[in-house]
């Protein structure tokens, strides 16, 4: 760079016209010199491209080039105001897009490089700083990355793929067979896919022998095959019309021989078919000969017992007891069976077909296409088998249906709590290894989060979008706006109840990346600029430092107190992370509020989303009331008048709304969930239902209904350790079926009269109680619904306590 060179480009930065030319801004920007040459070319681009200094500007935002556009916006005098502010709203917008594109596109190298096992994963905290500045230097370093990754994963394919033929030289040498067979003959898949890691686990395998689910070789299939099963059956029965191709079917052993042949008697349907059956499955799966299980005659069929399903040691965590029922089909039977036997079972039948279905049952199919398949295995069939069982079990079946219970099974020590957890997702169908690494990455060490996450790729929407995969339906979860909201609500749970500690959490997300340090300081000024001029003059000071202490409470906060704060580095928050500043706005907004409220002394006014409000859905002055409450404008002494208005007749079934109408009940429970979790902080809501179910009962009468069954079950639930309400949504022919149950210590009442809890004033909760579930029950019945007791035989292992069962009327939606 010459002396003219230097003092052309002085030039040119100091030209007032140069805000025309995106270019030649880009190229004065700090860096890398740029010639003369080069500030001749920018400057010619500019001249052909005829921009002024609004479209030049939005060109650089539009092409990435954040900080070049922010000089610009500040230096040039050419902008009228509103352009300026126009322009800083879509900078924002731009950075943000860009910012979630870095976010995926490195999650996306870092499951490949965690698959691989190799250390070539971009440094992504200087890659966010950057991205601030400039995307198009992101990408430039992004795909140097990418290549590197690449080179680095093929280089490591090659040696393993050298490892893995010399094992097979030696397997062939030594008479190998068994499971060190059935481990290579899965190695081919995996190395192609990138799957190394999983690789080297089963090479070595001889010195350290804990099995991973990578070492058990999937099932072959029928897709493309020649044959069927019930062809092959035939050929099994009778040797004499067996083809060349039956070898690839027959049975290893004897005992897969006795079992296609117990199942073939299934078709004389009685008692001693059946526990031939279930005696032929124990002993093929464990090599042991068992006792005749009991059997017994129940409708549709034979219900009886098995061991061995839960039989490999690395599975039987899932089910200690390790016994499975086992119910045997009428040989016509087609339909899979619904029984109501509180735990997973097996169903097995001549007829019976598993499913393809995404909807997941406690009943699973074990048809004779899988039979055929299990009987040609050397080794590790229980767990073939219960991967097939388990894509069709909820995923309950290896949880435990509870954060609790899922965290008893994970153990605490990281490595393990992975292995664990990798299991959980190959034998529940969810995926990978590459799944497991990204959804321990996107929850971090809140065990809330990684049941959600779970729960979430259980889902059949999931399946919407194939083309990204298990793994991108993890990554891209915010995606989706109701999950992204429930994922929120999940993560902030402990501190729901109090509206300082969201202050301090989105305000320490908005101030620095996960993992770093924030301190008092730092959210204090980072909410000051956020509020601006509607900041009182303590700066909410004192709230925000207790609140700041109450992170501590949070899985996702690696340490808080009332100085500093730093959390995890995780998925969950760093996606948060991109709408921390709107958040931090809305919970200032409402901090503002209530501690206005406070101090006019309206604390225990119902503001707008209290859980409470849903008791008076039914009344006519909610609105009203609501809108009172929701207005700052309103003199404390009226909103007291109106509050006890609403509240006077708070006993008595309204009549000045309708109880009749069409709403939505899952997208009710949804809505009222938030609510719910901010009353009552330590009670976890858990829902199972259809993404819709349509009812015939107006919104209010099923919020009125709601709110009185939840309410019972999660004061119940509070009175006891673990704390747990589920409702569960059922379609069942014109009704939906909502199964609630608690954790409580049950009902108080002799077995037989627990319909002395609809009565009219009973409770055991005091004075001025006893009259939410008779009301509950009362509207239900007038809509052609009910609502009763389930009678506590055979209760559920976790939900000990009540259990209410609500009927409403289904409303079929019309075609299009």
């Amino acid at each position: 760079m010459t002396d003219t060179d230097d003092s052309l480009r002085g030039l040119l930065a100091e030209w007032p016209g140069r805000f025309r030319f995106p270019g030649l801004l880009v190229a004065l920007s700090d860096g890398a010199p740029a010639s003369l040459e080069q500030l001749a070319l920018a400057g010619l681009e500019g001249i052909a491209g005829d921009h002024d200094e609004y479209r030049a500007c939005a060109r650089l935002i539009s092409a990435g080039e954040f900080q070049v556009a922010e000089e610009a916006l500040a230096e040039c005098r050419a902008l009228a105001t509103s352009e300026i502010e126009e322009l800083r709203k879509r900078l924002s917008r731009r950075r943000a897009e860009c910012l979630q594109t870095l976010l995926g596109r490195v999650q996306h190298l870092v499951d490949r490089a965690s698959a691989a096992d190799v250390a070539v994963v971009p440094e992504q905290d200087a890659l966010t700083t950057l991205c601030a500045r400039s995307w198009p230097q992101v990408e430039k370093h992004l795909r140097a990355a990418e290549t590197a990754l690449e080179q680095a994963v093929n280089d490591k394919r090659e040696r393993l793929r050298e490892r893995c033929e010399e094992a097979a030289v030696r397997d062939t040498r030594d008479g190998g067979r068994g499971g060190e067979t059935d481990a290579m003959s899965a190695v081919a898949g995996l190395l192609e896919s990138g799957q190394l890691r999983a690789v080297e686990l089963l090479l070595a395998n001889g010195a350290s022998p804990r099995p991973v689910p990578e070492s058990v070789p999937p099932l072959r299939g029928w897709a493309g095959a020649a044959e069927t099963p019930s062809e092959v059956l035939r050929w099994h029965l009778n040797p004499r019309v067996r083809p060349m191709s039956y070898a690839r079917w027959k049975p290893v052993d004897e005992r897969g021989r006795d079992l296609l042949e117990a199942f073939d008697a299934l078709g004389n349907n009685n008692e001693a078919t059946a526990a031939q059956f279930a005696r032929a499955l124990a002993r093929f799966l464990s090599a042991e000969d068992h006792h005749t299980p009991p059997v017994h005659r129940v409708e549709g069929g034979y219900l009886t017992t098995i061991t061995g399903v839960f039989a490999e040691p690395e599975t039987a965590r899932f089910r200690p007891t390790g016994s499975v029922e086992l119910f045997v089909a009428a040989p016509d039977a087609k339909d899979r069976p619904d029984l109501d036997l509180r735990q997973p079972y097996i169903a097995v039948g001549r007829s019976l077909q598993s499913s393809d279905s995404p909807e997941r049952t406690s009943c699973a199919v074990l048809d004779l296409g899988h039979l055929v398949e299990l009987v040609t295995l050397r080794s590790q069939v229980p767990v073939q088998l219960l991967r097939v069982l388990g894509r069709q079990w909820p995923l309950d079946a290896f949880t435990g249906g509870s954060v609790a219970s899922l965290e008893a099974l994970l153990g605490s020590e990281p490595g393990e709590r992975w292995h664990v957890l990798h299991w959980i997702v190959d034998l529940a169908g969810l995926g990978d290894l590459t799944t497991t690494d990204a959804l321990s990455f996107q929850a971090g060490p809140d065990l809330a989060l990684l049941h959600l996450f779970l729960e979430f790729l259980t889902f059949p929407r999931t399946a919407a979008r194939p083309e990204h995969g298990v793994n991108g339906v993890v990554r891209d979860w915010a995606r989706d706006p109701l999950f992204a909201r429930t994922v929120e609500n999940t993560a902030l749970t402990p501190i729901a109840d109090s509206t300082a500690a969201r202050v301090a959490f989105w305000a320490a997300l908005s101030a620095a990346v996960p993992g770093q340090p924030v301190t008092l300081d730092e959210i204090l000024l980072c909410a000051a600029s956020v509020a601006g001029d509607d900041m009182p003059d303590d700066g909410h000071e004192p709230e925000i430092r207790r609140g700041l202490a109450r992170l501590a409470a949070l899985p996702l906060v690696a340490a808080a107190d009332t100085d500093e704060v730093r959390f995890h580095r995780c998925g969950v928050l760093l996606i948060l992370g991109g709408d921390a500043d709107r958040k931090l706005q809305e919970t200032l907004l409402q901090l503002t509020e209530e501690t206005a409220s406070a101090r006019a002394g309206l604390g225990d006014i119902l503001r707008p989303g209290d859980w409470r409000l849903y008791r008076h859905a039914l009344r006519p002055g909610l609105r009203r009331y609501e809108e009172l409450a929701a207005s700052p404008a309103t003199p404390a002494e009226e909103l007291s008048t109106a509050a006890r208005a609403l509240t006077a007749t708070a006993g008595e079934l309204s009549s000045g709304v309708s109880v009749y109408g069409n709403c939505d009940l899952a997208e009710a429970l949804r809505e009222m969930r938030k609510s719910f979790t901010a009353y009552y902080p330590e009670v976890a809501l858990q829902i199972h239902s259809p993404d819709s179910a349509p009812v015939a009962v107006s919104r209010a009468g099923l919020r009125v209904i709601l709110y009185e069954v939840l309410t019972n079950a999660a004061e119940a639930a509070a009175d006891n350790g673990e704390q747990i309400v589920r409702a569960t949504v059922t379609p069942v022919s014109t009704e939906f079926v909502v199964d609630i149950q608690d954790s409580g210590k049950g009902l108080p009442y002799v077995e037989g009269s627990e319909y002395r809890v609809f009565r009219k004033g009973e409770s055991t909760r005091g004075p001025d109680r006893g009259d939410g579930l008779h009301i509950a029950r009362r509207l239900a019945r007038e809509v052609d619904g009910d609502l009763s007791v389930r009678a506590r035989l055979l209760g559920h292992p976790v939900l000990r306590g009540a259990h209410f069962q609500l009927l409403l009327p289904r409303v079929e939606r019309k075609a299009g």
